[in-house]
């Protein structure tokens, strides 16, 4: 998909979810680039590298987050996929255990205010998979802390790919009241990869 297109389709994604994130165009090298700040390698259950998610700024807040994935493997090819950033730094691809989910570990999103979803901290805009399994994606974000991604006195954070879109708890009234799986997640489905945030040497 070219640049352009998948712009505006990460902008319609944000505003139809109201989430606090802007898509923005690469900064020309005249300005300077943000500095990395933090970044999460993702791999899927197997152990592969599906992709790299990168937080820039300068600041305690990014300016950016930089999205970049090759997951060919992947369910749902050509199709919108949810991405967060998950409370704990943890990212076990067979858990023991009574939830027995993949990634699990990696808790549920980072949300310290504890507001409803759409407002989590941890909620980024969903990213379109291309068709050979490629994706990548530039947005800013007021929410997110460094030091609480880092979390260095507690457990960290991660980011996690999911299977499907996230609907940020939007369900018209005609389809009645969101369940609290909707409310809590945004029905994105299983998770997919998942990358502990590490600051960038």
């Amino acid at each position: 998909m070219e640049a352009t297109t998948l712009k505006r389709a990460l902008a319609a994604t944000a505003l139809a979810a109201g989430i606090g994130v802007a898509v923005v165009a690469a900064p020309s090298p005249a300005s300077g680039a943000a500095e990395p700040r933090a970044r999460a390698t993702l791999r899927d259950a197997a152990g592969e590298v599906v992709g790299t998610v990168e937080f820039r700024g300068r600041g305690p807040n990014p300016d950016q987050v930089v999205v970049e994935l090759s997951a060919p493997a992947a369910p749902g090819l050509g199709a919108f996929h949810g991405i967060h950033v998950h409370a704990v730094g943890s990212c076990d691809p067979n858990p023991s255990g009574t939830t027995n989910v993949p990634f699990g570990s990696a808790g549920g999103h980072l949300n310290p205010t504890g507001a409803a979803h759409g407002s989590h901290t941890g909620d980024l805009p969903s990213v379109l998979l291309a068709l050979d399994g490629r994706a990548e994606a530039r947005f800013e974000s007021y929410r997110i802390d460094i030091t609480a991604l880092l979390d260095a006195a507690g457990d960290g954070s991660a980011v996690v790919l999911h299977a499907g879109p996230d609907n940020f708890a939007n369900i018209p009234a005609a389809y009645g009241l969101p369940n609290a799986t909707t409310l809590g997640t945004g029905d994105a489905g299983g998770r997919v990869a998942c990358g502990v945030i590490q600051r960038s040497r």
